[in-house]
């Protein structure tokens, strides 16, 4: 049961990893525009709040990764909401909190950095929600495997 639970906090481990790259990337690649001094101080704020946003993005990945750990724990992996929340609980916190708090309109044309930081925190949001239901479907042939062999 450990392996199973291990192999599933790696996957998702690797998932937030290259998600968190793949953010890098995509603000990496944001145009900048020659001005004048304003301008560019502007522009060095943003490259500023842009590191911020992705180290934030990172600590959130590590943290919601960490929580599948909690599925060790026999209460918890045998109770779907309980298991349920490990998976997708501080994910939807996350989104939740970006989309209010920081009052995100993701349809816009126009990418900014906080709608970027939303779309990836979705994109998180629905490989984990996969996820979760790959490994209840794991878990519930486990312990059908399990209860085959006891009787």
């Amino acid at each position: 049961m450990k392996k199973i639970v291990f192999r599933f906090w790696i996957i998702n481990f690797l998932i937030s990893i290259a998600l968190f790259f793949i953010y890098r990337i995509v603000i990496a690649e944001t145009k900048t525009i020659d001005g004048n001094f304003f301008e560019e101080l502007i522009q060095i704020l943003e490259l500023l709040l842009n590191i911020g946003f992705a180290f934030v993005y990172f600590i959130a990945m590590v943290i919601s990764s960490l929580a599948l750990l909690l599925n060790l724990i026999e209460k918890i992996r045998n109770n779907f909401y309980l298991s349920l929340l490990t998976f997708l609980g501080i994910p939807s916190f996350w989104v939740i909190f970006i989309v209010i708090k920081l009052s995100i309109d993701i349809y816009a044309d126009n990418l900014t950095v906080l709608t970027k930081l939303a779309l990836f925190s979705i994109i998180y949001l629905f490989l984990t929600t996969i996820q979760f239901l790959l490994f209840r479907k794991k878990i519930t042939n486990f312990d059908n495997a399990d209860l085959q062999l006891n009787a």
